[in-house]
């Protein structure tokens, strides 16, 4: 179940991501960033209510994976809004 959620917080990162450049107009990085931070805020209580011996192997690697993969996901969202945006501009 919370690896579950974890792939979600994930796809909420590309959300976050696509929705700052695609609605506010962020650049690409920023909204990489804002949505890097969002799935990493919401990592953080899912890590805590966790027992050890229930995590997931990759859980137990570091905050710096799960980071890195929220940020490969809202980087694809961010692109794709700006590739969206820049093509709508055409």
């Amino acid at each position: 179940m919370n690896e579950t959620l974890l792939w979600l917080l994930y796809l909420v990162s590309a959300v976050v991501a696509f929705l700052a450049v695609r609605k506010l107009g962020w650049r690409i990085v920023p909204s990489m960033l804002a949505g890097t931070l969002v799935t990493l805020i919401g990592w953080v209580p899912l890590y805590l209510l966790t027992a050890e011996e229930n995590r997931p192997p990759f859980w137990r690697l570091d905050l710096s994976l799960n980071a890195s993969f929220a940020l490969i996901f809202a980087g694809v969202g961010a692109a794709l809004a700006f590739a969206m945006k820049d093509r709508k501009a055409r």
